[in-house]
C-alpha cells in the first residue's frame, strides 16, 4: 500500500491541508539545479501535486513565464485531478502522467477507500490522450477480496484505456500501513521485500504463489508496456 496516509496523514482540505510551498520557489530550485548539472527533465513523484487546480496553474504559469521548458513527469491522483489541471500542464510541457489506478474493479476501489471510480479513470486517461501526455498506468494485485472476476476486470479496463506504459505490483503490507500485522509480519526482513514481490502475502483466496503467477501473466500479457524496471525484473527473475 503507498505509504503517504503515513508521512502526512489522510488528505482533508480543511482538517488535514497540504502546506503548498510557492511555485516560484520550487522553480527556483529547479532553474538551479537545471544550471548546475544540465538536466534533461524532472519529475514530481508527489501524489498529492495535483490536489489544487489553482496551484497547478500557478506553477505552469509561472514555469511558462521564466521561460522554462525542460520536460516534465508528474503523479496524479485520479480521483482528484481535474481536465483544466492537465491542459495547463501540457502547456508548461509535462509531457507524462503517472496514474495509480489500482484495480478495474469498483469493489475493490471501494474496499481500499481509494476515493476513485472506474469512470474518473476512464476520464483522466481520455483527457491525457487528448492534450499529447503520455499515460503511465500502475495496477496492484492481492488485494483482501480479490477474485478472479475483479482481476478480469482489471485487464478489461487496462484494454480499454490503453495506458502507454502499465506496471503491476502485488500488495506489500508495510509497516504503518492498514495490512500490517505486527505479529504476523515480525519476522519478516523489510529490506527484502517490495511491492513487486515478496514470499509471504496471500489472501483467502489466492496463494503466495497464486499471486505471483497473476502477476506473471499480467506481465506477459502486457509486456510491451512494462516499464523498463519491471521488464528487466521479470526476465531476471529466479
Amino acid at each position: 500500500m503507498c505509504a503517504e496516509r503515513c508521512m502526512s496523514g489522510k488528505y482533508n482540505e480543511e482538517l488535514n491541508p497540504l502546506r503548498l510551498r510557492l511555485p516560484k520557489d520550487t522553480l527556483d530550485e529547479i532553474d538551479y539545479v537545471n544550471d548546475k548539472y544540465h538536466i534533461n527533465r524532472f519529475k514530481f513523484v508527489d501524489p498529492t501535486w495535483s490536489v489544487n487546480d489553482d496551484y497547478v496553474a500557478n506553477f505552469c504559469f509561472e514555469k511558462i513565464r521564466r521561460g522554462n521548458y525542460l520536460p516534465w513527469d508528474a503523479m496524479v491522483h485520479a480521483g482528484i485531478v481535474s481536465e483544466a489541471a492537465l491542459k495547463m500542464m501540457s502547456k508548461a510541457n509535462c509531457d507524462v502522467i503517472m496514474v495509480g489506478c489500482e484495480s478495474g474493479s469498483q469493489k475493490i476501489l471501494n474496499d481500499i477507500r481509494k476515493g476513485l471510480t472506474v469512470d474518473k479513470i476512464k476520464k483522466v486517461f481520455d483527457w491525457g490522450r487528448k492534450y499529447g501526455l503520455k499515460r503511465r498506468a500502475f495496477f496492484m494485485i492481492g488485494m483482501p477480496n480479490e477474485l478472479e472476476e475483479t482481476i478480469q476486470e482489471t485487464i478489461n479496463l487496462i484494454k480499454e484505456i490503453d495506458p502507454d506504459v502499465v506496471g503491476f505490483t502485488m500488495l506489500c503490507p508495510y509497516p504503518g500501513t492498514d495490512f500490517y500485522d505486527k505479529e504476523k509480519f515480525k519476522d519478516v526482513d523489510w529490506k527484502r521485500a517490495d511491492e513487486y514481490q515478496n514470499n509471504f502475502w496471500e489472501t483467502k483466496n489466492f496463494t503466495n504463489q497464486q499471486l505471483k503467477d497473476i502477476q506473471k501473466q499480467l506481465c506477459e500479457m502486457f509486456k510491451e508496456k512494462l516499464p523498463w524496471h519491471q521488464r528487466y525484473f521479470m526476465e531476471n527473475q529466479k
